[in-house]
């Protein structure tokens, strides 16, 4: 997949819930409604009654604790196992107003009487929306098109719109002289409804409603649309629809007790209320590379056991969604009622707003009070007028300097390090220590070079722990940002390997490594002036082992980590990014401030940008929030997933929607058998032939003793380095 709003390849991208510790969680406190696990449906406008304590609606995510066997928590943190009915999922319905009712600002009185009502009841069913028939959770129906409130559809005689599900609305005649529309409604091809809408101004002459038997009930209302107006052009006459809502009435989900559903059995099915427990226990890969998936899409992400938490049996957990069907999704931050939120608690930090970087084997040190690091997004009052918050719900101006962009370094072990379970006595001196540094900025991972935020490095690869590259003599490793790694040769019989990185073509080192079983010789680095330092680290590859198939001899490489060192960021005070100016920029933190005061637009269907690709949205005003001038506020940032291109390269390997993996230890091992596909895969790679690279397969050469002669002493003093 691609995540196209950074520009950048990253892997598995999903959407995550709240992390929790469970050092510090009761067992009780596991649980997750719509505002804290993004894979929940969400509604600002319903904010209030999503987040109550009593008669809540919407969906509930939660460990219940059942036969006093491993309970999940701070009673027992290292317990990673979810008996069989301790994860309930629940979900209750909720009245929604017809668009057409509450953008006319409809009443009671005022309502067509075709639409039976004000409001329709919507239940979310695993995150998407669906309409409850006849307010029965029991009986749920697909929303095929619910039309924004300012939305508008343009279409002249002939025209066909597709709903979606095989439903369309055909414009068959428009009279502007006597401003009328004739429409058919159909579904896959065979027409349900027609009618004659004249736009004389009234709500009742201008509306059209069409009914059905469907689940249980009689003459349902399945379909409204709105004629707001029809016009001439200079050629053509339009007509111009709105509010148009549509269910799926031929395809009713109709739920009861004993019933499975993505891993769960429904145990409660009333009309009002479905609750559904896990079928079969659940134990926890505490592994944060592991997705301990508990429906299709849904999985526990935890950190490694001791890391990430404040035990060293506790973990870091939460849910996340995969994101696997391309599409367009929204990272929501933590939302807050300005009518229960003091000024000074407006702030989000990686767990909370998932367009920052998180990391789960880090979590303790992101959400600690003091000496916190990675970054976080906060609103500081500054002149005392048009505060935000409680004393002042209403108020929607955030002054100039008054919100806060802070982001702090911290440090990471190279791959080599942790995968390997190296220390301080046994780590390669060429490495100059075990960790080097990442500062998150705007939500992506950088290198602070020299452990300076002031200097920045672009992630090109940090190649995930349990990953690995089979590569033959002649294959190329396109990393990103034009740089690659070349397999020159390579010697089964001798152990070596001797491959180049280049930039552009142009070749940087070049190096012959040898897999002895040490860590020392099979790790290779490179060093370049970068930023203000000499001589800094900027490349490292780790042979794992080399092997020969029936037809050629293969090199492995692993926990191959890269850094731009042409490209560096240099960060000064007074400099501006994405609607911000650096206030401080220290070698541990950098501190930006908005240059402009940014006016909240309280309308919910409205984008308030405030960075590139981050912005605010909000309930309208009066709404989610438990006061009348009060509403919900929360950042947020789009993503869009497309289609893997086959020419995708493999940049940015840590870069993901809300995690960056770490590693935890392994012993040094170059015992590697690989899977006749793997090889399969690598040997059918569209490479050069001998023919035309002019040279002979490393299969056929017993060593490198030739390239030395060859290609001159400088080969020779690499290996000799490496030896050493």
């Amino acid at each position: 997949m691609i995540l196209t709003s950074s520009g950048s390849a990253a892997p598995d991208p999903c959407i995550s819930g709240l992390p929790l510790d469970t050092n510090e969680t009761s067992s009780d406190e596991f649980c997750w409604d719509s505002t804290t696990f993004g894979g929940l449906y969400y509604s600002a406008n319903k904010h209030k009654d999503l987040v109550a304590s009593e008669n809540w609606f919407g969906e509930r995510l939660q460990y219940i604790e059942t036969d006093g066997q491993y309970e999940l928590g701070k009673n027992n943190p290292g317990n990673h196992v979810i008996g069989e009915d301790e994860l309930v999922y629940s979900t209750r319905q909720f009245p929604n107003k017809y668009k057409v009712v509450s953008e006319l600002g409809l009443g009671a009185n005022t309502t067509p009487s075709e639409l039976g009502g004000m409001v329709y009841y919507k239940l979310p069913w695993f995150g998407k929306p669906y309409v409850a028939v006849e307010n029965d959770a029991t009986q749920l129906a697909n929303l095929v098109i619910d039309q924004p409130g300012s939305g508008k559809k343009v279409l002249k005689a002939g025209d066909t719109w597709d709903l979606g599900k095989n439903y369309s609305l055909t414009v068959n005649q428009v009279d502007v002289d006597g401003n009328k529309v004739w429409f058919s409604l159909s579904k896959d091809g065979e027409e349900l409804e027609s009618g004659i809408v004249n736009a004389d101004g009234t709500v009742e002459n201008q509306l059209f409603t069409a009914k059905a038997d469907f689940g249980d009930g009689n003459d349902q209302l399945y379909f409204i649309t709105y004629v707001d107006s029809v016009f001439v052009s200079a050629t053509d006459s339009f007509a111009v629809f709105k509010y148009t809502w549509l269910i799926d009435k031929d395809n009713i989900l109709i739920i009861k007790e004993g019933d499975e559903y993505q891993g769960f059995e429904v145990k409660e099915a009333s009309k009002d209320e479905l609750v559904l427990k896990n079928s079969d226990s659940i134990t926890l890969n505490l592994d944060k590379d592991v997705k301990n998936y508990f429906t299709d899409l849904w999985y526990f992400q935890t950190s490694d056991e001791g890391k990430g938490s404040t035990a060293s049996n506790g973990y870091a957990i939460y849910p996340a969604k995969e994101l696997s069907t391309p599409g367009s999704y929204t990272l929501r931050g933590l939302p807050f009622d300005t009518n229960t939120t003091s000024s000074d608690e407006f702030c989000w930090d990686s767990t909370t707003f998932g367009g920052l970087y998180y990391s789960a084997n880090k979590h303790k040190d992101l959400v600690a009070s003091e000496n916190w690091f990675g970054e976080r997004l906060q609103y500081i009052e500054t002149d005392g007028q048009y505060e935000l918050g409680k004393n002042n719900p209403g108020n929607h101006v955030i002054g100039e300097d008054e919100l806060v962009y802070s982001t702090r370094p911290f440090p990471n072990k190279y791959k080599v390090v942790s995968e390997l379970g190296l220390d301080a006595n046994t780590t390669p001196s060429e490495l100059g220590g075990m960790v080097y540094y990442k500062l998150p900025w705007f939500g992506k991972p950088y290198v602070a070079v020299e452990n300076d935020a002031t200097q920045l490095a672009s992630i090109v690869i940090d190649q995930p722990g349990s990953d690995k590259k089979l590569l033959k003599a002649g294959d190329v490793w396109e990393f990103g940002k034009n740089y690659s790694l070349t397999v020159n040769q390579v010697d089964v019989e001798g152990n070596k390997v001797w491959f180049s990185l280049s930039k552009n073509g142009e070749e940087l080192e070049s190096g012959i490594v040898e897999a002895d079983r040490t860590a020392e010789n099979q790790t290779f680095t490179a060093k370049a002036d970068c930023g203000d330092g000499s001589d800094q680290l900027y490349f490292i590859t780790y042979v794992d082992s080399v092997f020969v198939s029936a037809t050629d001899s293969f090199a492995v490489f692993k926990y191959t980590w890269l850094i731009d060192k042409d490209n560096i960021l240099i960060i000064e005070n007074g400099d501006e990014y994405q609607g911000f100016e650096v206030k401080e920029a220290l070698e541990d933190e950098l501190v930006l401030k908005n240059t402009d005061s940014i006016t909240l637009n309280l309308d919910k269907d409205v984008k308030n940008y405030f960075t590139d690709s981050w912005y605010f949205q909000t309930s309208d005003e009066g709404k989610g929030s438990t006061s009348s001038k009060g509403y919900v506020l929360y950042p947020a940032t789009d993503v869009v997933i497309e289609a893997e291109d086959a020419s995708e390269s493999a940049e940015n390997y840590t870069e993901s929607l809300n995690i960056t993996p770490d590693s935890k230890g392994s012993e040094v091992s170059s015992d590697y058998s690989p899977d006749a596909s793997e090889v399969e895969d690598s040997e059918n790679k569209n490479n050069p032939s001998e023919e035309e690279t002019g040279k002979e397969s490393s299969a056929k050469l017993p060593g490198f003793e030739i390239l030395a002669g060859v290609y001159g002493i400088a080969f020779c003093r690499v290996f000799i380095k490496r030896r050493n």
